[in-house]
């Protein structure tokens, strides 16, 4: 029987690795969704200049959460045949930082075509920020950090997504700019940080918060956005994901 094809798009990394001695709920959430009981999870943090900061971050979470790490260094690579990216993974974390960077490094070496491979044959993918990005046909980054501006994502999902909706006020209006322009697609999708959305077979399932107060806005045709508050959402805490 064929897999579900599933992501898991987060707003802010600071979310999956929540720091103890809170629960790594999105972390959690994400080993369930391989169905193993422990999983291989990779861990791609070219957005960051694979900060080995974050790699020791993510060793640690595997301990907490209960999955395997592996870590794919686009630095340094032993092996360049894209093939062997996420052969044997369960799931695939793309980690943030800037999206233009993670989307030029993925191109280069045919890791984007890797990621759309294992998402037909049923590996989880997830990321955040940047990495939540690149799965849409658009994303908004402040790559530059004087300016939000949409940028092109790998298109693993239709429409356009905008992390950290509530962290600069200049977010909302550099998607509403994306939004009345030729390049608009949909749905769109504005996430605070400390939320997620779950999708499955290409089609969005579900929206989770791991912060009381959080919110996602949708807007599936353009006919303006509707608020999803922080008590329709699927509040997880601890064990209650599993």
């Amino acid at each position: 029987m064929q897999k579900r094809k599933q992501i898991l798009a987060m707003s802010n990394s600071s979310a999956f690795f929540v720091e103890p001695p809170d629960p790594p709920c999105l972390a959690r959430y994400l080993v369930g969704l391989t169905g193993k009981e422990r999983p291989v999870i990779v861990h791609v943090g070219a957005a960051n200049g694979d900060s080995s900061e974050k790699v020791s971050k993510f060793c640690d979470l595997g301990r907490r959460a209960g999955f395997d790490p592996r870590h794919l260094n686009l630095f340094a690579l032993e092996d360049d045949n894209p093939d062997t990216f996420f052969k044997g993974a369960d799931a695939v974390y793309v980690d943030g930082g800037s999206t233009r960077n993670l989307r030029t490094l993925l191109r280069e070496w045919s890791a984007d075509d890797a990621l759309r491979r294992a998402y037909e044959r049923g590996v989880v993918l997830s990321g955040a920020s940047a990495g939540a990005n690149i799965m849409f046909e658009w994303g908004m980054t402040d790559s530059v950090k004087t300016r939000i501006e949409a940028i092109r994502g790998i298109g693993l999902l239709k429409g356009t997504i905008s992390v950290h909706s509530d962290a600069r006020s200049d977010r909302g209006e550099a998607l509403e700019r994306h939004l009345g322009g030729a390049d608009a697609t949909y749905p769109a999708y504005a996430l605070e940080d400390g939320t997620a959305l779950h999708f499955e077979d290409d089609a969005f399932a579900r929206a989770l918060a791991i912060k009381t107060g959080a919110c996602v806005a949708i807007d599936e045709y353009g006919n303006g956005a509707t608020p999803a508050q922080a008590e329709d959402l699927a509040l997880i805490r601890g064990a209650d994901i599993l």
